[in-house]
C-alpha cells in the first residue's frame, strides 16, 4: 500500500461519512414530516487489487450508495379528519399531479404521469377535489352510488360535487302488527275500530305526506283496512277485506291460526294472491299528490305464518314495525373515506352514497421508486410497474381511516449514526494528516 493510496482512500473514506452525515441530517430534518421515507447509508469497498494466492492488497477506497426505505413502516396517528388515512403495509396511495387549469370548465388539468405516496392528510378544496398538504390529488376507482359496482378499468381524480342528494318517493311501507282476536267495540260487539295508525311517507318532490291505516274486526278471523292519504287524489282507499284463520285461502293448506290466510281486492287496492305458504301479503294502490301516479305496496308480511300482520290475543292494536322507503331532499352533510377505501357523502336525509373506491398500489421492489418533491414517488423499471388492487388483498397493507403516517425516522438511530459517522470522518482525517507527515518526511530525505 502506497502513501499516496491511503491518503485516496481516506478521502473516499471522509466523502462517503460526509454522505451518511448529508443523509442523516435529511433524516433528522423530516422526522415530522408526514409519510417521509428515512434515506440509509449502504457502505461498500472499492478495491482496485486484491490476491490471497498472490500475498498482494491495494487500497481502494469506499463508496457510499443511499438505500431508499420506502418499505418501512411509519407510525400512524389518530386525526379527527375523516378523509385522512393512513397505510399499515406495504402499498401507495395513486395521486396525480396539476399542471394547469383548463380554460373552458375552470378545472384543474393534471400530469400522464403515475405519483404515488404515503401522504395521505387529504382535504377537500373549494372544487370538490380531494388533495394532501404536498398539493397531490386524490385518485380512485368510480365507483356507481346506485348499484354500488366498482369500474376498476381505470382511476380518476376524486372529486365530490355532489351536494344534494334527490328525493326518493315512497313506494313500499312496511306494516307487522298483531290485531287483537278479543276486541269489541262499546256495546260488547261488532264491528269494533281500532285506533289510526300514521305514517309520514314523501311524494316524488320529497314533500312529506301522511297516510293512515284504519282496522275494523267484522267478524271472527275477518277485519277489513281503509287507507287514507288525505293529500292524494283519490284519496281514501278501501275498505278491503283480510282474513285469518288455520286454512290458506284458495288453496287450503293448514297454517297457524293467526296468521293471514288471505286478502281481498277492493276500493282501488289490488290484493297479492294467496298461492302457497310464505308468499308475500300486500296491497298495491296508486295516490297522485300532484307530480303523477305513485304506486305504493303495502306489505303485510306473508301468508300462513307469524311473520308481520298476525290476529292473536289482546285488547288493543300492538304495532311492531310501521315503515317506508321515501327519503325527502338531502344536502350534504359530511365525507369520509372508510377502511375499504370507499369514499361515501352522508346527507342530512340519512342517505349514506359512495362515489369512488380508492386503490393502493403495489411494487415489485417499492426501494427503487425514485423520489419527487412532496414525498411522493414514480415508478422506475427497476421498481416494476404499479400493481393496483383493493385494500387488504394482494400484500398492499390496509387502510387505517381517520389517521395519517407519520415519518419513519428514529431519531435516536439516527443519533447514533451520527456519531459513528463523526468519529469515521474525524478518523479518516487524521490519516490524511498521518499520510501528509509521511509525504514531508519523503520530500525532505534530499536535503
Amino acid at each position: 500500500m502506497s502513501i499516496t493510496g491511503a491518503m485516496q482512500t481516506a478521502i473516499s473514506g471522509m466523502n462517503g461519512q460526509s454522505t451518511a452525515i448529508g443523509y442523516i441530517s435529511d433524516n433528522v430534518a423530516n422526522a415530522s414530516t408526514i409519510g417521509y421515507k428515512k434515506v440509509e447509508s449502504r457502505f461498500q469497498t472499492l478495491i482496485t487489487q486484491s490476491s490471497a494466492q498472490s500475498n498482494t492488497h491495494s487500497s481502494g477506497g469506499v463508496l457510499n450508495q443511499p438505500f431508499f426505505a420506502n418499505n418501512a413502516q411509519g407510525s400512524i396517528t389518530q386525526v379527527s379528519s375523516t378523509t385522512s388515512i393512513a397505510i399499515s403495509g406495504n402499498g401507495f396511495i395513486p395521486v396525480s399531479k396539476a399542471t394547469g387549469v383548463d380554460s373552458t370548465t375552470g378545472l384543474p388539468t393534471f400530469e400522464t404521469t403515475s405519483y404515488y405516496t404515503r401522504v395521505g392528510d387529504f382535504t377537500q378544496n373549494s372544487q370538490g377535489f380531494l388533495v394532501n398538504s404536498s398539493g397531490y390529488y386524490l385518485q380512485g376507482w368510480s365507483v356507481d352510488p346506485v348499484t354500488g359496482v366498482v369500474d376498476t378499468s381505470s382511476t380518476t381524480e376524486v372529486q365530490v360535487s355532489n351536494l344534494l342528494d334527490a328525493p326518493v318517493a315512497t313506494s313500499t311501507v312496511d306494516y307487522a302488527a298483531n290485531l287483537p282476536s278479543n276486541v269489541e267495540n262499546a256495546s260488547g260487539g261488532l264491528p269494533a275500530t281500532l285506533p289510526v295508525s300514521s305514517i309520514q311517507i314523501f311524494d316524488a318532490l320529497g314533500n312529506a305526506r301522511t297516510l293512515n291505516l284504519t282496522w275494523t274486526r267484522i267478524g271472527t278471523d275477518t277485519w277489513t283496512l281503509a287507507v287514507e292519504a288525505p293529500d292524494s287524489t283519490p284519496s281514501n282507499f278501501g275498505p278491503a277485506t283480510v282474513h285469518f284463520g288455520a286454512s290458506l285461502g284458495g288453496v287450503g293448506a293448514d297454517i297457524s291460526a293467526g296468521a293471514l290466510s288471505s286478502l281481498e281486492s277492493a276500493g282501488g287496492m289490488t290484493a297479492s294472491a294467496a298461492g302457497a305458504v310464505d308468499d308475500n301479503a300486500a296491497f298495491n294502490f296508486s295516490l297522485n299528490f300532484g307530480s303523477g301516479s305513485q304506486d305504493i305496496s303495502l306489505d303485510l308480511g306473508s301468508y300462513g305464518n307469524t311473520i308481520g300482520t298476525t290476529q292473536f290475543a289482546g285488547d288493543t292494536l300492538t304495532l311492531n314495525d310501521f315503515s317506508q322507503n321515501g327519503v325527502p331532499q338531502g344536502t350534504f352533510k359530511s365525507l369520509a373515506i372508510d377502511e375499504q377505501g370507499f369514499v361515501s357523502v352522508t346527507f342530512d336525509n340519512g342517505n349514506v352514497k359512495t362515489f369512488y373506491q380508492i386503490p393502493l398500489a403495489r411494487f415489485s421492489d417499492p426501494t427503487e421508486l425514485d423520489r419527487v418533491n412532496g414525498n411522493a414517488f414514480v415508478a422506475t423499471p427497476q421498481s416494476g410497474a404499479a400493481i393496483l388492487a383493493q385494500a387488504g388483498s394482494s400484500g398492499v397493507g390496509d387502510f387505517v381511516s381517520a389517521a395519517i403516517e407519520g415519518s419513519n425516522v428514529d431519531i435516536a438511530d439516527e443519533f447514533s449514526k451520527l456519531i459513528v459517522a463523526q468519529r469515521a470522518y474525524s478518523a479518516n482525517a487524521r490519516i490524511i494528516t498521518a499520510t501528509d507527515e509521511l509525504l514531508q518526511e519523503t520530500i525532505n530525505i534530499r536535503r
